[in-house]
């Protein structure tokens, strides 16, 4: 996981992701506590600490983590291991958005509603995401969200400092229909089971 910083407002969504991607080659518990919990604060503190403690890691920033599928806008951060694949997946549009949990091929609905900012990502970005948001007294728009990103990616090398940020203004009948219907056709095509539906 990395950093979404989504935003569904009345007349407007945004959503903002990183494109980093970090793979452990093997299992380094010690090293990721450290990366994930912000003891390590730069590329460089990273991959000396990954020598130091002989573990092998890739770090690529590559991946398209925020997309739009007609006039819906999608981000994802993903967890992959050997023995199980997470993702937690956000869809919004004006009005409206939905989030939910992948878990191999079972999905959840985890929340949703109207208007909201929420932040997706591992646990020193959502700190440091969370903490300028408040630092802005909760007021984010677009220019905010490319300042936040920009700001969490100097402090951790598990956000990349490039950013993808997308906007719609089109607005729909009923959003939070629009929404959850683009997550069951996800569903569909992904052939992921609905557990709890909504």
């Amino acid at each position: 996981m990395s950093l979404i910083i989504a935003l569904s407002k009345s007349n407007k969504a945004v959503i903002g992701g990183d494109k980093r991607s970090i793979t452990f080659l093997g299992s380094c518990a010690l090293l990721e506590q450290e990366l994930y919990s912000g003891d390590i604060q730069t590329d460089q503190d990273l991959l000396k600490r990954a020598r130091e403690l002989g573990a092998s890691l890739q770090v690529a920033d590559e991946r398209e983590k925020v997309w739009q599928r007609g006039d819906i806008l999608v981000g994802e951060v993903t967890e992959i291991a050997p023995s199980k694949e997470r993702r937690r997946r956000i869809y919004l549009v004006p009005g409206a958005y939905m989030m939910a949990d992948i878990d191999g091929q079972e999905a959840k609905v985890i929340g949703q509603g109207k208007v909201a900012c929420m932040i997706i990502g591992n646990r020193i970005s959502q700190v440091l995401a969370g903490q300028e948001i408040k630092n802005r007294s909760g007021r984010v728009d677009e220019q905010a969200i490319d300042d936040i990103m920009a700001k969490v990616s100097s402090s951790t090398p598990s956000v990349s400092p490039e950013h993808l940020i997308l906007t719609t203004e089109v607005m729909h009948p009923d959003p939070s229909a629009a929404v959850r219907e683009a997550f069951l056709e996800d569903c569909r095509k992904s052939k992921w089971k609905l557990c709890d539906p909504q």
